[in-house]
C-alpha cells in the first residue's frame, strides 16, 4: 500500500503538478485534484491500517 501511496504521490506532483500550475483555475484540474486527493487518502487510510 505504502508503494502505491508514493506512485499516486509522484504522478500528482510528476504529471499533473506541471499542468495545474499551467491552468491553476481550470475545471478538469479542479476535478482531476479532487479525484487524485480522495484516491490518495483512501490508500494513506489504508496503508495506516494495515501497518498497525
Amino acid at each position: 500500500m505504502r508503494e502505491k501511496l508514493t506512485e499516486i504521490r509522484r504522478f500528482i506532483t510528476a504529471v499533473v503538478g506541471p499542468h495545474a500550475a499551467l491552468q491553476p483555475k481550470g475545471r478538469w484540474i479542479k476535478h482531476l485534484n479532487t479525484q487524485l486527493g480522495s484516491v490518495e487518502s483512501t490508500l494513506d487510510i489504508i496503508a495506516e491500517y494495515i501497518d498497525s
